[in-house]
């Protein structure tokens, strides 16, 4: 099979790694011990950029506000959920086939960087990846462009002939802000008409999906 694009960024996320239910779950517990009242309907609909920004866009916290939760959910995803993390159905074979298709490959999240790379490494991914791009890498995280063209810069690759795979606003923000060729959204946190509203020039039910997306014929 012939790859579409010379370049391919993936959020993680919900898009590579099986980690929606880790995710969703250690925010709540976090939100809710510091004393802020938050069901899971709530989150959802403030998913996507960092955990900060989601608390001021969801309670108005300030910064200083945010920090201590932050911080405190970081601490609690990493010794408690992380290692919980596997691989979304898919994910596997469609980094085989785009390595050995010789497409250079990075992950753009917004986790902080050090934590994006221990989940790559815990999956085994880390020699499959070129970068690991986190929101405190670029000077701005999804939705701007900023990390993405970071990432490109080191893939050695341009907009124009590369793709940004993801699952939810910011994913779909951040590639139509960069001016990729195909921004590929999943469907299942967004539904299909609010990605392609987002940004999305495709949209996948899953990886599987998104492999026909990105090969040829």
């Amino acid at each position: 099979m012939k790859a579409k694009y010379r370049s391919v960024i993936f959020d993680l996320d919900g898009t590579l790694a099986d980690t929606e239910p880790l995710v969703i779950g250690c925010m709540l517990e976090t939100i809710n011990a510091h004393g802020h009242l938050v069901d899971e309907t709530l989150l959802l609909k403030y998913i996507g950029p960092p955990l900060p920004v989601m608390l001021d866009n969801m309670l108005g916290l300030t910064a200083a506000q945010a920090q201590p939760i932050y911080l405190d959910y970081l601490r609690r995803y990493e010794e408690t959920y992380m290692p919980r993390t596997r691989p979304l159905t898919g994910a596997e074979s469609l980094l085989d086939a785009l390595v050995e298709a010789d497409v250079p490959l990075a992950v753009v999240t917004n986790k902080r960087e050090d934590a994006g790379r221990k989940t790559v490494e815990l999956l085994g991914w880390t020699e499959r990846f070129k970068t690991i791009i986190g929101a405190d890498t670029a000077s701005d995280p999804k939705p701007h462009p900023a990390p993405l063209w970071h990432a490109l810069d080191i893939l050695n690759g341009q907009p124009q002939t590369a793709a940004m795979i993801g699952d939810t606003e910011s994913d779909m923000g951040a590639g139509r802000n960069a001016g990729f060729a195909g921004v590929i959204g999943i469907v299942g946190v967004r539904d299909a008409e609010f990605l392609i509203s987002q940004g999305a020039t495709d949209v996948a039910d899953g990886l599987p999906g998104v492999q026909r997306l990105l090969f040829e014929g």
